[in-house]
């Protein structure tokens, strides 16, 4: 559980991170407008940039809202979700295109196998997902359902990481086996970010002064890799 204090401090390390997400999302969609990987990898980074911005403005939003629960908080709250969801199912779609190239990701039935997953996991993470304040502590409400949500999107990640991997064995040019390599951190590191918060939030919240930056820095370095893996095409 979070205090104002804590809530404040954490705007720094998320500023951080919304800067070099956004920048990393700008240098990829420049590279090559008319690719398809740099949209949608530059689309997911945005759509976390999107998340991260809601969620260092909702919990001191919280802190002021006299209503319980805050409701401005749980509405921005739903936003960030959703916004959330597109790394996840870019990163996911990004190994789709990866392994099995652009037009079998092109397909209808892809985008609309893409975009029923997308709303099987935010709509039940919008429903069950809250901000709870009491006691001066704002937090969000940890329960079986939103434990489930939480896993599904871990494995999200983990699902992209495999493909990339099958795909990195089965390549011989050493050029792209690197590029493939930089991905595979980038998606990777998501997922051990969300993993890190959990194990912290369960173990060791009362250190969240220092565990918290360091999640966030974890999460920094996802889309530097991304942005090297998609420079390795020139």
């Amino acid at each position: 559980m979070a205090g104002i204090t804590l809530d404040l401090w954490m705007i720094l390390p998320k500023t951080i991170e919304i800067i070099v997400f956004l920048c990393c999302a700008l240098i990829i969609y420049q590279k090559k407008k008319d690719y398809i990987l740099n949209k949608t990898y530059s689309i997911a980074l945005c759509g976390w940039s999107i998340y991260v911005i809601l969620d260092a403005l909702l919990f001191p939003i919280a802190h002021l809202e006299s209503t319980a629960p805050p409701l401005i908080a749980n509405i921005l709250r739903d936003i960030a979700i959703c916004a959330g969801g597109i790394l996840a199912f870019g990163f996911l779609y990004a190994s789709i295109i990866i392994r099995y190239g652009e037009a079998l990701a092109k397909e209808i039935r892809t985008v609309i196998l893409m975009v029923a997953g997308y709303l099987a996991l935010v709509i039940p993470t919008v429903i069950t997902d809250a901000i709870i304040k009491e006691a001066g502590n704002v937090h969000t409400d940890f329960n079986i359902s939103n434990g489930i949500t939480i896993l599904a999107q871990i494995i999200i990640y983990f699902i992209a990481v495999y493909q990339l991997i099958v795909n990195y064995r089965v390549i011989q040019d050493e050029k792209i086996k690197k590029r493939i390599l930089y991905f595979i951190f980038g998606a990777l590191l998501i997922a051990l970010g969300i993993i890190f918060f959990i194990i912290v939030g369960v173990t060791a919240s009362e250190f969240d002064f220092i565990t918290g930056p360091i999640g966030h820095f974890i999460w920094i370095l996802a889309p530097v890799f991304i942005l090297l893996g998609v420079r390795k095409i020139e």
